[in-house]
């Protein structure tokens, strides 16, 4: 059976630990409660690198905006998994405009950028002109 994007939510939602979402949203001014649902950052990382490399993933990340917090999270875990810098660009210029907290923005951290920085620093330069407060911050 091929995973989606709801099967991923689904797999979240086993995962949760409710003492830890209410933990976590404190730290999150700009994140609704209700939208925490307590996944641990290790796991969130094992779940992204499992489906990564699926379809189920690329349905995922064309799926935006994405309704949970820690759907975020793993979007942008999935997202430093990628190998393809042209991929990695496209997929972070999708989802840039819905990252609305720290956590989130924290977590990219490409892995193709690193063989890459000719390439990114336009992206940078573009990203720093943003008005959008994670976007700045991501680069």
């Amino acid at each position: 059976m091929e995973t989606n994007s709801v099967d991923i939510t689904a797999q979240l939602f086993a995962l949760q630990d409710q003492a830890y979402a209410d933990f976590q949203s404190k730290l999150l001014p700009t994140v609704q409660r209700e939208t925490v649902i307590g996944v641990r950052t290790p796991d969130l990382r094992k779940m992204a690198k499992q489906i990564c490399k699926t379809p189920a993933a690329q349905e995922f990340l064309h799926s935006l905006p994405h309704r949970y917090f820690d759907e975020n999270q793993v979007h942008a875990f999935i997202l430093s998994e990628e190998k393809d810098f042209e991929m990695c660009i496209d997929g972070l210029e999708q989802f840039l405009p819905y990252v609305d907290n720290w956590a989130t923005c924290d977590q990219l951290s490409p892995r193709c950028f690193n063989k890459h920085m000719q390439e990114l620093l336009p992206f940078i330069r573009k990203w720093m002109r943003s008005k959008h407060t994670y976007t700045k911050r991501g680069c």
